[in-house]
C-alpha cells in the first residue's frame, strides 16, 4: 500500500527549524534556530550534509563520532530532558544492533571501497531524529514535536508522554499533526525502554538503512566529491 504524503506548507524542499526552545507566536523569531530542508523521496539521514555536527571540544578529539552525535542531539533537546536522553540512547543502541546483525552483509556491501569505511560507518545512513522540530503545517500554525523523522515521503512525529502541555492543548497538537498527514507516535519513558520500539517507529527504514548508501560517511567531516 502506498502511504499518503504529508500536507506540508509551501513547496519542496521544506525547511524545518529544530532545536527550538518553544513554539513561537511569530515565525520571524525562528531565524535564530538552525533549519534542515526536507526533500521529497530523500530520507533525512544522520550524515546529511546540511546537518552540522560541531567539532569536538578541546581534549575530546578522540571521542567517537557516534557518541558526539548522540550528545549533540541531546543538547538540541534542551538541558536535562530525561525522555530525550532515553530516546537518543535507545535509538543509537538500536542502530548498533542492526549494524551488528548485518555485519557480514555490510562488509560485502562495502567491498568495492574496501578500507575506506568500516561496517560501523553504516550507522550514519540511518534516519536523523530532529529534536524539538517545527514541521511546516499548511495553516502556518507552529506545532513543535519532540522528535521528527523524515523518511522521504513520510514524516513521523514523536511526542513524549506525559506532555508538559495542558490536556486540551496537547489534544489540539495531535489533531493538527494528524490532519496534516504526519504520523504521530506517543512514547512514555517505559515504552522507550521496551524492545522493538524503534524498529516499529521507522518501519522498513529501521531495518535496511545500512544498505541505502554506497559511501556511508560520518557527519561533520569533509565531504566526498560527487561521483
Amino acid at each position: 500500500m502506498i502511504e499518503a504524503a504529508p500536507a506540508l506548507a509551501g513547496t519542496a524542499p521544506w525547511p524545518v527549524p529544530y532545536g527550538v526552545d518553544k513554539a513561537p507566536a511569530v515565525a520571524a523569531s525562528l531565524d535564530r534556530f538552525p533549519r534542515l530542508p526536507l526533500h521529497p523521496g530523500k530520507v533525512l539521514r544522520l550524515n546529511d550534509e546540511a546537518f552540522e555536527l560541531p567539532p569536538p571540544a578541546i581534549g575530546q578529539e578522540a571521542v567517537a563520532a557516534d557518541i558526539r552525535l548522540a550528545d549533540h542531539l541531546k543538547r538540541l533537546s534542551g538541558g536535562w530532558n530525561r525522555s530525550a536522553t532515553l530516546f537518543v540512547d535507545g535509538y543509537f543502541e538500536h542502530l548498533r544492533q542492526v549494524v551488528a546483525a548485518h555485519r557480514a552483509a555490510i562488509e560485502e556491501h562495502l567491498a568495492p571501497v574496501a578500507g575506506l569505511f568500516a561496517p560501523e560507518d553504516a550507522l550514519y545512513s540511518a534516519p536523523l531524529p530532529l529534536p524539538r522540530a517545527l514541521p511546516p503545517l499548511p495553516d502556518g500554525e507552529n506545532v513543535m514535536v519532540d522528535m521528527l523523522f523524515w523518511l522521504g515521503g513520510r514524516a513521523e512525529a514523536v511526542l513524549f508522554a506525559p506532555s508538559p502541555l495542558l490536556p486540551a492543548v496537547e489534544r489540539r497538537r495531535r489533531e493538527r499533526l494528524d490532519s496534516a498527514g504526519l504520523g504521530v507516535t506517543v512514547l512514555t519513558a517505559g515504552e522507550l525502554a521496551g524492545p522493538g520500539v524503534f524498529a516499529a517507529l521507522l518501519g522498513e527504514q529501521g531495518r535496511t538503512f545500512w544498505r541505502d548508501e554506497l559511501l556511508p560517511s560520518a557527519p561533520g567531516g569533509p565531504r566526498l566529491p560527487p561521483f
